[in-house]
This record gives C-alpha cells, structure tokens and sequence, in this order.
C-alpha cells in the first residue's frame, strides 16, 4: 500500500466524473479546487460530483478550497512572446501591460528581480516611474494575463484574506468543504484568525497553511504549530529566494512539520512536463522520489491534472514513482516525543513493527492515527470513524487508510476487526493492534488479535 498521499487539482481538463473517478483509482486521495481560476457555480458542480464519487467507490475524498489570496497579477491583455535582453513597460493604467495594484510600482526598485508566473518568466528592473516599471527579460518565454508578478527578495504588505477570499470562504462552507489552504501565509495570527472566521460560520474545516513567502519560512514553527497541515508552494518560494535554496527549504518545512507533528505536502511542478507530455521527465521522477524520501505526508500537482493532457497518467505517475520509493528506502523521523501520548503513540507504533502487526485505530477526532502515522509504521494503519468528515480529515495522513464505519457502537472492536477483514484490510495470520480511547480526546487503551 501506497503510504504518501496524492492531492490533485481539478479544472477544465478534469472536472467531469469520468475522469475524477479514473484518477481517485489511479491513486488520488484528496481533491483541490483552486480558487484563484473558475467560478463558483464550477466549484458547486465539481464538489458534487466528487461527493458522488465517493459514495461510488467508498473511499473517503476530502475536497479542499484553495484560496486565492492577496496575490498581485498581471492585468487582461492579448498574450506576447517576450525575448531575452526585450524591454517590456508595464503600467497600473495607460500605456504598457497593465498591473493593476499599486503595490507592485511603491516596492518596485531599479534593479530588482522580478518573477512573473511562479518564477516561469524572470526579468530586472531597469527604469521605475510613480506608476510605470520598465523590466528587461532576462528569457524567453510568454506574457499572458493573470500570472502573478513578484520581486525576489521582497513581499507586498497585504492582508492575507481578501473581498473575495472571504466570499470564497463563505461559499466553501456552505458547500460543505472539508478543509480550507491559505495562500500567502506571513504568521501564526494568520491561521488563528481563519480559524476565527471558519467557528463563526459554523465550520470545522481543517487548515492548510501554504508557505510561499519570506516571512513564512522566517515564522515555520508557529505557522506549524496553529495550522492543521503546511503545504510547501515552491512555486512561490522560487519567486522571493534563489532557485537553489528551496530544495533546503522543503527539507527544513517537513522537518518542522513532522517535529509539531502535523502533515506535510510538496506542491508546485512535481511533473510539469505532464501537462503536455504522456510521460514525466527522469529530473522530475528524482524530484517526487527525493519528497518520498524526505518524509513528506503527501504530494500535490496542479496545471499537471487541472489543465494537463494527461490528468489520469500523472496521478498514476506519482503512485508508481511514490510506491518505488516507499520500497526502496523506509524512512523513519529521528525526532523524540516528548508529550506523554506522543510517548504512548511512538510505542504502540514500535510493538507494531516488532511483531509485524496492522494497526487499526478508532478515533473521534483523527488525532490518534494523526499521532501514529507521524511515527510511520512500517504496515501503516487503518484509521476508523463513525464520522465521515473525520475520515476525509485523517486522508491527509501519511500511511493512514480512512474507514467509514457509520453504524458501529465504540466497544464493539470484534466488529471493526470483522469490517476490517471483509474490506481487505486484515487476512488471516495478521496481528491486529487496535487503539481506542476511553476518555474523549485521547488514547489510552490497545488490544492484541490474531486473525484466524
């Protein structure tokens, strides 16, 4: 079993239920709808039919809203091709390609690096006027509307929540949203207050903190400690640092995450050459190769399945390349617990890889096989829930395998075992270690079971 998870994005070349329903048995585990393109009756209908997919192949699928953010685009122009040494002028209005903030020409300086698309476009600032920047392509390549527009080194002092961030967020919740990512994370007070606004409309959505910016990799320990999951955006990141610091960057992020014990994603261009191309580059296998290795909880791919080719090949890409990687190399966090049910988590985990056991764990919550699985068990582990939305919680968690069991009374554990079985999950001569709680909210009691 395939223990990273695989979160893909849909859009134009995926959001109809033929193809959503041919990646989630390619490998995908988690849906994202990318909020910065489409409109929300797109997202209506996308959700409904990965809710219908769900039931249809009973696999807990948690959808989650990525927020757009207080981003700073390029205007609505006809696309031109840009030559490398080409002066182009962009303007806030008149003359030029527009950049409609002004936020962009009062931090602009002569000199400056600026990166247009994630970094897919880079230029130097050569002439700055009150509202105009003159920039010298340093490429060539192609200027086309809404990409973004960043300076290396520099970020622009705006919210973190926008007009129609908060229009999105509302919409999602109503929709039912299982989790909510936060682009352009600068603290820790970023996470508490969506975590704020998500309590007043009623919400439990979980939350992922995207770090893409100067101030999140200088803040990563408390982003990681509010938020519910960080998501490593290296397409951001690679527009304020130098391309060759981000490799230690993703490295330093997981770290951090499996230290406070939250789930780690690496996003941007794991197999870029997808999205025209019906097979990945040897570069790009070595770099979802490498995230496995890391100790990642999961990978996210983006134009790949959203505007791509190829939407079903890249998901089963990245479970083949994942898979390769789980058998060739196991890795194991160094760190120690050091809070008591961490202490408790980390031995349970340990008698399991002792004896070869599966572990089953029965939660309320999802942090109890949010704790095992931060440990890695070696046969990973089956995480069961009365409560759909706490499965589609715990799908984010490295090696964790949700299992709706709506009917079933707590003490009734020869049942899960019974369920577990019939599903595949156990086989005969397995030891089943199953943890369960017997007060809310933690976990204090296993039981030992040879499957006959």
């Amino acid at each position: 079993m395939r223990k990273i998870k695989i979160m893909a994005t849909l859009g134009p070349a995926s959001g109809n239920s033929s193809i959503i329903t041919d990646m989630v048995k390619a490998g995908a585990d988690i849906i994202r709808l990318n909020f910065s393109h489409g409109s929300q009756e797109d997202m209506k209908r996308m959700i409904k039919i990965v809710r219908d997919v769900e039931v249809e192949l009973d696999k807990p699928l948690p959808v989650v809203a990525d927020l757009q953010g207080p981003t700073v685009r390029l205007g609505d122009f006809e696309t031109v091709n840009v030559k490398t040494d080409s002066e182009v002028h962009f303007s806030l209005q008149g003359n030029g390609i527009p950049i409609p903030s002004g936020d962009f020409f009062k931090l602009a300086e002569k000199g400056d690096s600026v990166a247009f698309e994630g970094g897919m476009l880079w230029g130097a600032v050569t002439a700055k006027g009150r509202d105009t920047v003159t920039v010298r392509m340093e490429m060539d390549g192609e200027l086309s509307s809404r990409k973004t527009v960043a300076i290396q080194g520099k970020e622009y002092d705006l919210p973190p929540l926008t007009e129609k961030d908060l229009d999105d967020l509302k919409f999602s919740v109503g929709q039912g949203i299982d989790g909510i990512a936060l682009s352009f994370v600068k603290k820790g007070q970023d996470i508490r207050d969506l975590r704020g606004r998500l309590e007043a409309l009623g919400s439990d959505a979980f939350i992922i903190a995207k770090v893409e910016t100067i101030s999140a990799v200088r803040n990563l320990e408390e982003i990681a400690e509010e938020a519910d999951s960080i998501m490593i955006a290296r397409g951001d990141l690679g527009s304020h640092f130098p391309q060759e610091k981000i490799p230690e960057i993703e490295r330093t992020a997981i770290n951090t995450a499996l230290r406070v014990g939250k789930p780690s994603i690496v996003a941007t261009q794991l197999l870029d050459s997808m999205i025209k191309n019906p097979m990945p580059t040897r570069a790009e296998i070595m770099d979802v190769f490498m995230a496995v290795s890391m100790g990642a909880d999961g990978l996210l791919v983006t134009g790949e399945t959203a505007v791509g080719k190829y939407p079903i090949r890249t998901v089963d890409w990245l479970n083949r390349i994942s898979r390769e990687a789980e058998g060739y190399s196991e890795f194991k966090p160094t760190f120690k617990a050091t809070q008591t049910y961490d202490r408790f988590a980390e031995g349970v985990v340990k008698l399991a890889d002792m004896i070869d056991g599966k572990l089953i764990a029965y939660t309320h919550t999802g942090k109890t096989p949010q704790r095992l699985g931060r440990f890695r068990p070696s046969g990973g582990l089956v995480g069961a829930a009365t409560n759909i939305r706490i499965c589609r919680r715990i799908a984010l968690v490295w090696g964790v395998t949700p299992l709706f069991v709506p009917d079933l009374r707590e003490e009734n554990i020869e049942e899960l075992i019974r369920i577990s079985k019939r599903r595949g999950l156990l086989r005969k001569g397995n030891v089943a270690i199953v943890t369960r709680s017997l007060r809310e909210g933690v976990t204090d009691a296993i039981r030992l079971f040879e499957i006959a």
